[in-house]
C-alpha cells in the first residue's frame, strides 16, 4: 500500500512539474524598460463624404490610401496603430444620407477602423437607422452615457478593449449632452444623454 502511495506521488508530482512549463508568460507583456510605439489616428466629422471633391482631393478612397500608407510605415518601425472615429458620420451630402450613410460605415470596416464613438449626427435619423448603421459596422459603436428612459439600461457599448504589442487600452465613447437639444425631439424622445 505503502509503494503505491509512492508511486502516485511520485506520477503527480512529475505531471504537475512538466504542467508548470506550460503556464510561461505571454510573449507579450508590459515590461517598464521598453518603449512601445503606439500611434493613435482619429477622424471625425465625416458627415457622408465618401465621394472625392470637384478637386479629386479626399473621399473615403483616399482615406484608405493615407490610412494604409500610414499603418506600413508605423508596423516598419515596430510599430501600432489604433483607428478610431469621433463620429458624426451622418447629415452631408444626399448621395450618402439617401442610403442610411450605408456606403460611409462599408467603407470605414474596409479601411479597418477599430471603434466610433457616437456624435450627435448619429441621432438626425430614428434610431432603428442607427442600429442598422451599427449592423453595417464591422467595429463598435461605443457610447458611456446613453440609456433608454424606460429601462434605464445602456443603448450602446460603452467602451473597447484592445490589445497591442501586449498593452491594454480601453476606449470609452462619449456623446454630447447637447444631442439632447440639437437632435430630433422625434427620433430622441426615449434616449437619455
Amino acid at each position: 500500500m505503502n509503494q503505491r502511495l509512492i508511486i502516485k506521488t511520485a506520477l503527480s508530482a512529475a505531471i504537475l512539474a512538466s504542467l508548470a512549463g506550460c503556464a510561461s508568460q505571454p510573449a507579450h507583456e508590459w515590461n517598464a524598460d521598453t518603449t512601445y510605439k503606439l500611434t493613435v489616428l482619429h477622424t471625425n466629422d465625416h458627415h457622408g463624404r465618401f465621394w472625392q471633391n470637384k478637386h479629386g482631393e479626399y473621399g473615403m478612397a483616399a482615406r484608405k490610401t493615407l490610412i494604409d500608407d500610414l499603418r506600413d510605415e508605423i508596423q516598419a518601425e515596430g510599430g501600432s496603430v489604433l483607428l478610431l472615429s469621433g463620429g458624426d458620420i451622418n447629415t452631408g451630402v444626399p448621395e450618402s444620407d439617401l442610403q442610411d450613410a450605408e456606403p460611409d460605415f462599408k467603407g470605414m470596416s474596409k479601411i479597418g477602423y477599430d471603434a466610433m464613438a457616437l456624435g450627435n449626427h448619429e441621432f438626425d435619423n430614428p434610431l432603428d437607422v442607427l442600429f442598422k448603421q451599427q449592423d453595417w459596422a464591422n467595429f463598435p459603436m461605443l457610447s458611456a452615457n446613453i440609456y433608454d428612459k424606460k429601462t434605464g439600461k445602456r443603448l450602446f457599448q460603452p467602451y473597447a478593449m484592445f490589445n497591442k504589442q501586449g498593452i491594454k487600452i480601453a476606449v470609452i465613447g462619449l456623446t454630447t449632452e447637447d444631442t439632447a437639444k440639437l437632435g430630433n425631439p422625434e427620433f430622441i424622445g426615449q434616449v437619455d444623454f
